[in-house]
This record gives C-alpha cells, structure tokens and sequence, in this order.
C-alpha cells in the first residue's frame, strides 16, 4: 500500500510498480495528498494503467523525432508529415514534456495557428491530426491518455454545420462543363492539353495516374494503371497508384481514337529527367503526357496556367494584394477565342488590353497546315509566312501550331472578350469525382464503379461476393460514349444561339472543330439535356393524386 513521508520541505509518494520496485515522487505540500498520490499508482498498476510518471518527462520534440523516423510511408507523405512537424509543431513545443501537455493548451495552439500565424484552417487540422498520431504512439509507455484527442460534439456547431452543408452542396460537373474547360484549355496549352482533361474525366483517373501514363499501357479498348508519378521537392518519383489500386479501366471508343491521334500528332518521347536518379525516381522514360519541352507537367504550373484561366476565366494573382486578372481573348477564330497576353488595369480601374506580344496577326485563316501537318509541313508554312531559318530551329511541332498556325488566327480588327467562368473552382480531381457520379446516374453496379476508381474496402457486404462481368462493362463504356456524344451535341447547339454565319469557324480549336462537324446539323429537338433536375411537386398536388 503506497504512503506518504517527509521529504524536504514537503512531503513525497512513495509506492511499489509493476515489477515490485519502490518509486517516489516529490512535491506534495501534505502527507495525505502524497499517500493519495500513492495509493492512485498502485491501484493503476493493479488495473494495468500504470504509467512511469518518469517516462512522461521526455521531451516533446525528441520523442516525435524518434517516431517519425520509425515511420514506413509514402515519400510524399513522409514530407507532408515532415512538413508538419517542422513549421507547426516543433517550434511551439520545444522544452516542453509529454507528461506537461494539457488539451486546453493544444486547442489554443491549433486555434492561433490561423488566427495569430496566418495558416489555413485545414493547415491547422492537418498539424492536429500529426500531433495527435505521434502522441498516440506515446500511450501508454509514456503517458496514460492523449491530450491532442479532439473531444466529440465541442467547439462551434454552427461551423460544422456549415461544413456539412457546403459539402453536400457540391455539384459535380456535366460533360458539357468537362468539354467546355478542355476545349479553353486546349486553346492555352495546345491539343495535349485537351486531350488530358478529357482523359481524366473519362477515365476517373488520379493526376499522378494520368502523369504516369506510358504507351505500354494503352492497349486500345483498355488501359493499365499500373503506376503513379509523384512530385515531390522539385523530382518526380515513380511507385504503384494510391492504397495499391492498379487496375484495367475500359476506354470508350472516342477517347481510343482521341488517344490514337495524340499519339500519332505528337508520338511519345522520353522525358528530361536526369539518368543518373536512383530508383524510385525517375530517371528517364517514355510517357504520353509531356510538355513540349519534354519535361513532366508540375500539378501547381498546370494549376495556374491552364486550369484556373480555363474553369474561372481569370489568371490567378501571383503576389498578395495584386487582383486575379480575366482572360481576354480574340474571336477572330470563332469561340472560346485565342487567349491574349495577360490584361493590365487602367486608369479609371477597367481592364485594358495590351499589345499583341508574342501573336502575329494575320487577316486570314491558315488553310494550307492544321492540327495533323507533320512537323516538316509546318516548317514549310513558317518559312513561306516570314520566318527565319533560326526562329523555327529547335521548335517542337506543337510550339510550330502554336506559333505560326493557331496564332495566324488572331486578327487586330477582331473583337476580343473576357472568358466567364465555367465551373468555378474546379481542380482535376473534380474529374474523379464528377465520374462517380455520372456512374451512379446511369445505374452502373457499385462492384464496377469500385473497381473503376480504384477503391477498396468501400464496406459494401453484397458487393464483396461480386464481380465485374463483361456485361456490366460494356454497358458502362455505352454510357461513356453517349455523355461524350451529347456533350459535343450540346456544345454545337451553343453555336446555334451565337448565330455563327456561314465559313465562320465554331470553335477555336481546330481538332474541336473537326470533331463538331457531324453535331451541327443534328436537329435542335434531337439534343438531350445532359441533366434534368425533377422538381417536387406541391405537398397539396401530390395529396390529390393519392386515391382517397
């Protein structure tokens, strides 16, 4: 039985742990608050509770250090935890012990982060959630219980609430909204650049699946996920899709011929990384999707300067306090029109368009090369419209199209627009998303839809004893192409409302353009809406329908 003794000026515990030997602790101001102490530890050590109080005096910093580097992930995520640990834990814990954190404390430490140092709310939660996995690997050696624990149904229910209700609020796009933002940003980046958008959004495809695309994956009707490329501090590293999904997803017809004539218009190239990276880096292969300098697309680049322009219509700020600019383009060459350099302010505040800097104006349209002109043909235009020989040297074919093909299109006397946004915020893991939902709309079993995206453990009992079948497949690929199908349909009815005149070009985008041209004579009523949106009936006309 514990008891208490004199010990100084105060008095200390004194009791027998787990393995019989006696223990103190001082610092009591009585006997009787040191026995309590006491006899607490030894009927914890009876119960299996029984912490060292010693074992809680490590430091914070140094026991965090010692768990992550027992850590076995992700590299990405290895330095997204690191990431945490370094700017939003260690700075604010250093000195202190484990057994000296309270949960009051870490609130205020989590609140402050956004109010007092400027971090995002989920920057916040993220830092919590690191604190709280590394001190949970402190339980029970070090301390009894952890303090970083969020407590269930405390802090504000309204913003909870809130959070709720914004996220159900979420509208996945159309196919329509998907073409519209591939077809702006084809017009930014090139034909590439359409063609990825679409393959995301059609395929359900994670970014780092879709920058790992090799050509030994494509085999027509089908495609392998058999890897990702990730980026991580200024590399790329290579490693198996997330959670381990590899899997064979079917491709529409469509997007097979799409993909088909990418790889004939600009054949697949080994990419720029350096050979001497050791494994899992990339050191070098031959993918699908590059840029036209041969390197990796950066998520954040593409974020930037295709993306945000292309579903916002503006081009994001680059420093604090400086606006998002809009997205001008000239509709010389029909819609969405050619983007123009960016837009500078003016004096009484509206938006002026600058110079044609980098755009050389022609009045008429380049018929003699298009999208499918060898590399040698554009050369050839180049040359006959002013070039010189050293202007078009070391010029990729697409950066020849861009140049002196697609710019040929913008004309002074033009009009010239701001682009409105399409789908607002939209990010391409929205494609992932906007998949799923399209899968369930068209009543695709959950096995398949699974199986598609790549998830695992879903919960679903009756599915667990499923597989997908031939027939499941083939009716998913059908729903595919009939959203591809009526999404161009509804795309060429759009240009039935600007009255387009005759030899006007509809889209900018000549591959577009080709692929419109069977849609624009389709009869208006043969156009289905791509969603339809069943409002309820008044509670007082359902009540009649109902026989009495």
């Amino acid at each position: 039985m514990g008891y208490g003794e004199k010990h100084g000026k105060g008095y200390r515990a004194r009791w027998r742990d787990a393995a019989g030997d006696l223990q103190s602790m001082s610092g009591f101001p009585t006997k009787k608050a040191a026995k309590n102490y006491a006899d607490d530890q030894e009927a914890n050590v009876r119960a299996g509770r029984y912490v060292d109080p010693r074992a809680g005096q490590m430091l914070v910093n140094d026991w965090l250090t010692a768990w992550y580097a027992s850590l076995d992930l992700e590299l990405s995520t290895m330095d997204q935890y690191r990431f945490f640990l370094e700017t939003c834990i260690f700075p604010f814990f250093k000195n202190r012990t484990l057994a000296s954190l309270t949960a009051e404390e870490i609130n205020a430490w989590e609140r402050d982060l956004v109010k007092v140092y400027g971090y995002y709310p989920s920057t916040a939660r993220g830092a919590r959630a690191r604190l709280h996995t590394g001190l949970e690997a402190a339980v029970p050696s070090k301390i009894s219980r952890n303090p970083a624990t969020r407590p269930k149904a405390k802090g504000k229910r309204a913003d909870r609430r809130i959070a709720r209700v914004l996220e159900r609020r979420r509208i996945s796009a159309t196919p329509l909204e998907i073409l519209l933002i591939a077809e702006r940003a084809g017009m930014l980046a090139g034909q590439a650049a359409f063609i990825r958008v679409i393959f995301d959004a059609w395929l359900g495809t994670r970014w780092s699946e879709g920058s790992g695309f090799t050509p030994a994956c494509f085999r027509g009707s089908q495609i392998d996920i058999d890897q990702k490329l990730y980026e991580l501090n200024g590399r790329f590293y290579r490693g198996y899709p997330k959670d381990g999904s590899i899997r064979t997803v079917d491709v529409p017809p469509f997007l097979e011929q799409l993909l088909d004539r990418h790889l004939k218009d600009d054949p697949p190239r080994r990419c720029s990384c350096d050979k001497k990276e050791e494994e899992p880096y990339c050191n070098g292969a031959e993918y699908i999707f590059l840029s036209s300098e041969g390197s990796h697309i950066r998520r954040s680049g593409w974020a930037k300067r295709v993306m945000r322009p292309a579903a916002d219509g503006v081009h994001p700020s680059q420093r604090r306090g400086v606006p998002a600019q809009p997205v001008m383009a000239s509709l010389s060459a029909g819609w969405p029109g050619v983007p123009l350099p960016k837009v500078i302010p003016g004096p009484d505040g509206v938006y002026e368009v600058p110079k044609f800097r980098g755009f050389l104006p022609r009045a008429t349209r380049a018929s003699e090369v298009n999208s499918r002109s060898t590399r040698a043909e554009l050369v050839a235009y180049a040359l006959t419209q002013g070039a010189k020989p050293r202007d078009v040297e070391g010029l990729t074919r697409e950066e020849l199209l861009d140049r002196y093909v697609r710019s040929a299109y913008v004309s002074p006397e033009g009009p010239v627009m701001a682009w409105l946004p399409v789908f607002k915020g939209f990010v391409p893991h929205e494609s992932r998303n906007s998949q799923e939902t399209w899968m369930s709309e068209d009543g695709i079993p959950i096995v398949l839809r699974d199986d598609r995206s790549g998830h695992s453990g879903t919960g679903h009992v009756r599915e667990g004893y499923e597989d997908p079948t031939e027939a499941m497949r083939e009716k998913l690929v059908a729903a595919l192409q009939q959203r591809w199908e009526l999404a161009l349909a509804g795309r060429a009815a759009m240009e039935r409302v600007w009255q387009l005149g005759p030899g006007e070009p509809g889209s900018s985008l000549p591959l577009l353009d080709e692929l419109l041209e069977p849609y624009r004579a389709a009869p208006v009523t043969a156009i289905r809406p791509l969603r339809l949106r069943a409002r309820p009936k008044p509670l007082a006309a359902r009540r009649a329908a109902v026989p009495s």
